[in-house]
């Protein structure tokens, strides 16, 4: 890991060098609710261009394996354009039980149902949050549970082993 201070930073950020959060991305249900900071830079080659949309967090758990596994670092893009369905996704809840640690995280395949129709516009009827590990049972959001949990980046790939 690359301290904040280091001087390769100002000429290397989002060029070679990608933000670490201190945010744990529960491959599993929510994590615990957690204040988030920067901790530092990663080196990430071989995963394409970067943009300042990119930042690096870990995964805890199991539940997304075999893609991603316990302790790995996942790039991630924040605020991605066009559709989630189908994609591995970071969501956050926000519940009203933490409000002071912005909340908690967790990595999963997203799918949701629209309806609507006549002069209504369309609404989810639901949200899935899938693990890609069989042994773990999604988390399924209702239209009333439904904003208590934001998407807030789109998953990229799992940085190789021996960058961090």
């Amino acid at each position: 890991m690359i301290s904040l201070d280091d001087l390769r930073v100002k000429n290397e950020a989002f060029r070679t060098l990608l933000p670490v959060y201190s945010l744990k991305a529960a491959a599993g249900y929510f994590g615990g609710g957690e204040a988030v900071a920067q901790e530092g830079w990663v080196e990430a080659d071989g995963i394409g261009r970067l943009d300042k949309q990119m930042f690096i967090a870990r995964a805890v758990g199991r539940s997304m394996e075999p893609i991603i596994h316990n302790n790995d670092l996942l790039v991630f893009r924040a605020n991605p354009a066009g559709t989630r369905q189908g994609k591995i996704v970071l969501a956050q809840y926000r519940g009203s039980s933490d409000p002071e640690t912005g909340g908690s995280f967790t990595v999963k395949k997203y799918t949701s149902e629209k309806g609507g129709g006549g002069d209504a516009e369309w609404r989810h009827t639901k949200c899935v949050l899938s693990p890609l590990n069989p042994d773990f049972k999604p988390i399924v959001l209702s239209p009333d549970s439904e904003g208590d949990v934001q998407i807030i980046a789109e998953f990229v790939s799992v940085l190789k082993s021996g960058a961090a």
